[in-house]
C-alpha cells in the first residue's frame, strides 16, 4: 500500500510557502482560549463531577489551560455499561463505513491542524515544528488505519472446504471494550490508540494524560462530529492512579492499550493477568543508544545525535539517552557534539519561531532534572548542560555526561529528560553487545559510512526500530506507513508496531465459521 503522509512543513517548503506555514501557526495561537471548564463525555452527554483539577501550562508553570473533571466511579461505571450494550451495533455497521468515518475525521483534523499544534505549545510545551509534526502523525494514523482496514476487507477471508459439503471462513471480530491510556508527549499517540480500538469495531473509553486533557477532549468531540456513535466512545479525565486503576482493574474491560512508563505498563500487564485473559497492548519506553563509528561522517553524526537526544527535551520514548562512540574518534566527535548542542540547540518559549527546546512537561519532571544535577556532577564528567534557566516555567539545559559507571542508574534507566550519557567502545561487536544487554529494545541508530557495519548492526541489534545515518534524528522520527514503531523486550508487550499493517489485528480476535450444506 502506497501511503502519502500529511507532512505539512515539507509540502509547504516544496511550494516555497514557509512564510505561510509560520503565519498560519501564529494566527492559530491567537485563537486559543484558556481557563475554561470542560466536562467529561459519556454516552454523548456532558458530565460535570464534584471534584476537578486545573491543567497548568509548562510554558510558565502557572497559566491555567483549563479546568477538568475527576471522573467518579459512578461515571466510569456508566461508560462501561453503555459500551458493553452497544459495541456490536458499531461493529455491524461494517468496516467500510467505519473506515469512511475515520477518513472524514482525518480530513477535519487536517483542516484544524494549526489550531491543535498551537494548543500543544500550551499543553505539553512543543515547539511549532514538533507540534505540527505531531498533529500530522495523528492524521496519518487515522488515514493509514482506515485504508489498511479497507484494503484487508475487514480481515474476512474464505478458508476453503475441509469437506465437500462445508463452507468455511475466518472473520476477525472485536473484543468489546478497550481502555485507552495514552501518554503526555504525543497527541498522535492518543489519536492512534483511540483510532485502533474504535475503527476495528470496539467501544473505547479514553482516559487522557492529565497533562494534555484539552487536545484529547477536542479530539473526542471531533470523532463524534465525524460520526462515531456516542454510545461507544467516552472521555473520562482524571488521575492515572484513580481513574486509570479503576479501568484496568474492572473485569468488564476487554482490553487495554497503554503507552507510558515501564512500571505502569508492568502493573497493567500483571493486573490484567490476574483479572481475565485479555489483550494488553503496551509500549513502555526505552533506553535508546546511537553508535558513532570511527567510519562515520562526524558532522552528520553530531547533528543526528543531538536532535535525537534533545528533541522535545528528551521526552520521547525514542530519544537517544546513551551514546556509544568509538574510542578512536571519541575526543574529536565529542567536541563537535558539544559545539552543536551549545550553539544550535535553542531553548525558550515554544510559541516563538526558531525555538528547539521548550519547557519540561511539569514540575515533577523539573524537580527530577534538578535532582540529577548533583548526581551527574558527583558521579561523572559533565561535558555540557546540567543547569536550569532562571525564568518562569520548566526550562533546563541539554546535558551530556561522560565517565559514569556501566551499572549507574543513568546508564540503565529511562529518564525522559534531556540527559545523554556517553560510553566509548572498541569494536562494533562490543557496542552491539552493550545494546543487547539492555532490558529495553525500542529504537536506536548507527552513524557509519561502512555498508558492512550497517549490515552487522541491522542483523544483530535486538531493537524494534533502527536507523543508519539519520541526520534529522538518529533514533527518532518514525513515519506512519514506512517505519512501524515497535518495541522489543521490555519496551513493548506485543512485538507489533504502530503505523504498521499488523497494528489493527491486535484489537481483534479470530472466529472460524463453517456452514454444512447437506
Amino acid at each position: 500500500m502506497t501511503f502519502k503522509n500529511e507532512n505539512t512543513f515539507v509540502e509547504l517548503y516544496k511550494k516555497g510557502e514557509v512564510d505561510k506555514y509560520h503565519a498560519q501557526y501564529e494566527d492559530a495561537l491567537k485563537l486559543i482560549k484558556l481557563g475554561e471548564e470542560y466536562p467529561n463525555i459519556i454516552d454523548g452527554n456532558d458530565i460535570f463531577e464534584d471534584k476537578k483539577f486545573n491543567d497548568l501550562s509548562p510554558i510558565d508553570g502557572k497559566t491555567v489551560i483549563g479546568i477538568f473533571q475527576l471522573a467518579s466511579p459512578e461515571s466510569i461505571d456508566r461508560a462501561i455499561n453503555r459500551s458493553k450494550e452497544n459495541y456490536k451495533k458499531w461493529f455491524d455497521l461494517g468496516y467500510a463505513k467505519r473506515s469512511k468515518i475515520f477518513l472524514k475525521a482525518a480530513d477535519i483534523l487536517s483542516s484544524r491542524k494549526f489550531y491543535y499544534a498551537a494548543l500543544l505549545a500550551y499543553e505539553n510545551g512543543k515547539n511549532r515544528d514538533e507540534a505540527i509534526g505531531d498533529v500530522d502523525e495523528a492524521i496519518d494514523f487515522m488515514r493509514y488505519y482506515a485504508l489498511d482496514l479497507k484494503k484487508n476487507k475487514g480481515y474476512i477471508h474464505a478458508t476453503g472446504k475441509a469437506y465437500d459439503n462445508e463452507e468455511s471462513k475466518s472473520i476477525m471480530k472485536p473484543y468489546g471494550l478497550f481502555a485507552v491510556l495514552p501518554p503526555f508527549n504525543f497527541f498522535s499517540i492518543t489519536v492512534g490508540m483511540f483510532t485502533g480500538a474504535l475503527i476495528t469495531g470496539n467501544a473505547a473509553i479514553l482516559k487522557p494524560s492529565s497533562d494534555i486533557p484539552l487536545s484529547s477532549y477536542l479530539f473526542t468531540r471531533l470523532l463524534l462530529e465525524a460520526g462515531v456513535p456516542s454510545n461507544v466512545i467516552h472521555y473520562v479525565s482524571g488521575s492515572g492512579s484513580v481513574v486509570g486503576r479503576i479501568l484496568v482493574e474492572d473485569p468488564r474491560i476487554d482490553g487495554v492499550v497503554f503507552t507510558g512508563s515501564r512500571d505502569v505498563g508492568l502493573y497493567i500487564y500483571n493486573a490484567s493477568a490476574r483479572i481475565k485473559i485479555r489483550p494488553v497492548i503496551t509500549e513502555m519506553g526505552g533506553k535508546n543508544c546511537i553508535i558513532v563509528s570511527d567510519k562515520a561522517d562526524l558532522e552528520k553524526a553530531a547533528e543526528g545525535v543531538a536532535k535525537a537526544a534533545f528533541g522535545y527535551d528528551g521526552q520521547k520514548c525514542s530519544a537517544c539517552s546513551k551514546l556509544l562512540v568509538n574510542k578512536n574518534i571519541k575526543e574529536e566527535f565529542i567536541k563537535k557534539l558539544v559545539n552543536y548542542v551549545e550553539n544550535k540547540i535553542t531553548i525558550g518559549d515554544p510559541r516563538e519561531k526558531g525555538i528547539f527546546m521548550g519547557p519540561l512537561i511539569n514540575k515533577e519532571a523539573f524537580e527530577k532534572y534538578k535532582k540529577y544535577i548533583d548526581v551527574l556532577k558527583a558521579d561523572g564528567k559533565v561535558l555540557t548542560g546540567c543547569d536550569i534557566l532562571p525564568r518562569d516555567g520548566y526550562y533546563v539545559k541539554p546535558t551530556v555526561v561522560d565517565g559514569l559507571q556501566e551499572n549507574h542508574e543513568i546508564m540503565k534507566t529511562e529518564l525522559f529528560l534531556p540527559i545523554m550519557a556517553v560510553e566509548e567502545y572498541s569494536t562494533l561487536d562490543e557496542a552491539i553487545k552493550i545494546i543487547n544487554s539492555s532490558d529495553y529494545g525500542l529504537t536506536g541508530g548507527i552513524f557509519t559510512e561502512s555498508t558492512e557495519e550497517i549490515n552487522q548492526y541491522f542483523h544483530n541489534a535486538d531493537v524494534g526500530v533502527i536507523y543508519a545515518n539519520r541526520r534529522r534524528g538518529g533514533s527518532t522520527g518514525a513515519m506512519v506507513g514506512s517505519q512501524p514503531f515497535v518495541g522489543w523486550k521490555m519496551s513493548g508487550s506485543t512485538g507489533k508496531g504502530t503505523g504498521s499493517f499488523y497494528y489493527l489485528q491486535q484489537f481483534l480476535r479470530e472466529q472460524s465459521q463453517t456452514i454444512v450444506r447437506e
